[in-house]
């Protein structure tokens, strides 16, 4: 199950991943953290991981409040992301004239990582891979559910397109086969992007 919270910087959307024995996943921390926890809290849920797709500050701006609001939460992203989570211009907090390096103890990821969501019952387990997707940052992370059909995609793949590759450390070479291993996948997945609606991935296969 996923819940969308759209109240960020640049309309940036967070996700909250969870299943039925109350045990959670934030994705990006771009929303101020008053809505999700009010979510969470009302659930009665426990947030296992806090996961940022990457390191633009629209995407982990109000990432301290998200850790103090949720202490035990595991803090999530790939180890290519650092470099851009550390250097203002990089995750162009800049651009809000605040020049922030995101430094806190992430504990890093890599492709085919398994974020599980536990339960007693096994047929309430909920697992991502994590899909290591370059191009928009180095460390851009896509995360698949394929039990739910479900695919959060950072900002590497939108309804209408795809992310900038014009910023620091962007590429258009790793955004291409990044591009091309999502829309290898099953047509019937669902993708949340990190910014506007969710939508089908569209391939010929």
């Amino acid at each position: 199950m996923i819940k969308l919270i759209s109240r960020g910087l640049l309309d940036s959307n967070t996700y909250v991943v969870y299943n039925s024995s109350k045990r959670a996943m934030i994705v990006d921390c771009g929303s101020p953290v008053a809505e999700v926890r009010e979510f969470v809290e009302s659930n009665d849920m426990t947030v296992d991981y806090i996961v940022l797709t990457h390191g633009h500050f629209d995407h982990a701006h109000y990432i301290d409040e998200y850790i103090s609001a949720f202490p035990n939460a595991e803090i999530i992203c790939h180890r290519n992301e650092l470099k851009v989570l550390y250097d203002p211009e990089a995750n162009l907090s800049t651009f809000i004239s605040q020049g922030r390096c995101y430094d806190h103890p992430y504990k890093t990821a890599e492709d085919g990582d398994i974020l599980t969501l536990t339960s007693k019952d096994e047929g309430d387990i909920i697992s991502l891979k994590i899909i290591h997707s370059p191009g928009h940052t180095p460390g851009s992370i896509c995360l698949l559910c394929d039990s739910d059909g479900l695919l959060i995609t950072g900002d590497v793949l939108f309804a209408n397109g795809y992310g900038r590759v014009d910023f620091k450390y962007g590429s258009m070479t790793d955004m291409r086969q990044s591009l091309k291993r999502l829309l290898s996948l099953d047509g019937s997945i669902v993708f949340y992007p990190g910014h506007g609606e969710s939508s089908k991935i569209k391939n010929e296969r």
